[in-house]
């Protein structure tokens, strides 16, 4: 769900998201909710309902790992696309 959210930055503009472009306030407010509730879901009673459970701590700073490099291999995609004029 984090990596779906953080995708729509990237490529809903030709520059660098968060840093040359920035979303709207309403797109910057619904994404951190989607984010915060797919984090925060496991930690909650329908959560548990649901038969989640929260993750290990290890867990996190992998994801963030993670996150990083897919968001630039997308941007480099992107860049790349763009500058052969596919997209």
């Amino acid at each position: 769900m984090l990596t779906q959210t953080l995708i729509i930055h990237v490529i809903r503009t030709s520059k660098l998201p968060f840093l040359q472009s920035r979303a709207s306030l309403p797109v910057i407010g619904i994404s951190i909710l989607i984010m915060a509730v797919g984090v925060g879901l496991p930690f909650t009673a329908v959560g548990t309902y649901l038969g989640f459970s929260p993750l290990p701590g290890l867990y996190w700073p992998l994801l963030l790992a993670t996150l990083a490099c897919y968001l630039l291999l997308t941007q480099g995609v992107k860049m790349w696309l763009l500058r052969r004029r596919w997209i």
